[in-house]
């Protein structure tokens, strides 16, 4: 009982518990720190164009956006129409490939059939040479 009676009269002082002037003491210090913040936050002046700023950069920002999205819209349509282009040109001389080996098979075969033809038999008789002596 004596530790229970010790323990009663360090816990309370002017008849008030501890924990109740610690709270006291937390509010008084956070009461001057708020003063001191909002006084720091009063002296700075104010800008009135840092709200107009962001906005500004902001849509500065989507006009470069839609003006290179377009840029490269138009780029693409060049490309594509070059491709097609080319496209269209390889088939062309495709074309004209395919054209020119039909026409090297057809003088090929020209040429074998002109070589098959047998020679011409003379309508002369040879004459036998003499016998070296």
């Amino acid at each position: 009982m004596t530790e229970r009676s010790n323990y009663e009269s360090s816990a309370t002082t002017d008849g008030r518990p501890r924990n109740r002037r610690l709270w006291i003491i937390g509010v008084v210090l956070t009461g001057i720190a708020l003063t001191a913040v909002l006084g720091v936050y009063a002296s700075i002046p104010l800008k009135e164009q840092r709200s107009d700023a962001p906005q500004d950069k902001t849509a500065e920002a989507i006009r470069d956006l839609q003006k290179s999205h377009q840029q490269a819209s138009d780029q693409l349509t060049v490309v594509q129409q070059a491709l097609s282009s080319d496209q269209a040109e390889i088939k062309r001389l495709s074309d004209n490939v395919t054209a020119l080996t039909g026409k090297i098979e057809a003088l090929q075969q020209s040429f074998a059939r002109g070589q098959q033809v047998p020679p011409v038999q003379p309508t002369e008789p040879r004459q036998k040479r003499a016998p070296a002596r």
